[in-house]
């Protein structure tokens, strides 16, 4: 089985059997590993879609956890690559008509452990945190702006985290004509 693009392999590949066996109630699955790192994840392999699927992780004890459902065939990767921010509207470094400006939307994309939700994504405008929309399909973030942009420089300050830790940021300002 190939391992993603852009993570290493910490512990595994483990195949449990029989795969055809479903499980009543969910079963923990503990991997011992004394570093706790962002990054790390317990994944297990979609053999059907031929991808990895991030498994929701946590530490303790000098053990990465999870809960499963069925047998399948499981690792701990680690996973160094951030998230991305895309088709960011109004951009950092960027000039506007105030006419042709009525909303802030960008995408979000992360190529292995996911964002989770919205706990995983800060926006601030003017230093001032906003209640945006995160369409979690799309992953598409709106926030339709009321009258209070003005004419004149403003900041943007946005923050993302996919399930292992990396974070993406990006601020800067932009300019309302």
């Amino acid at each position: 089985i190939k391992l993603p693009e852009k993570s290493s392999l910490i512990l595994g590949p483990y195949s449990l059997h029989p795969k055809t066996l479903l499980f009543k109630n969910e079963l923990d699955i503990e991997f011992n590993y004394q570093n706790n790192e962002n990054g790390i994840g317990i994944y297990y392999y979609d053999d059907k879609n031929k991808e990895w699927i991030y498994l929701k992780t946590n530490y303790n004890d000098e053990k990465y956890s999870t809960s499963i459902l069925s047998n399948e065939i499981f690792c701990v990767l680690k996973e160094t690559n951030p998230p991305e921010i895309k088709y960011l509207i109004p951009d950092v470094d960027a000039t506007y008509r105030s006419e042709d400006l009525n909303s802030l939307e960008f995408f979000i994309d992360d190529d292995l452990s996911g964002i989770s939700g919205i706990e995983n994504i800060s926006v601030e405008i003017d230093e001032s945190p906003i209640l945006f929309e995160y369409n979690s399909y799309r992953k598409k973030i709106v926030y339709n702006f009321e009258d209070w942009l003005t004419i004149g420089e403003h900041s943007l300050s946005i923050q993302i985290k996919d399930n292992v830790g990396n974070v993406t940021t990006r601020q800067g300002k932009f300019i309302i004509k």
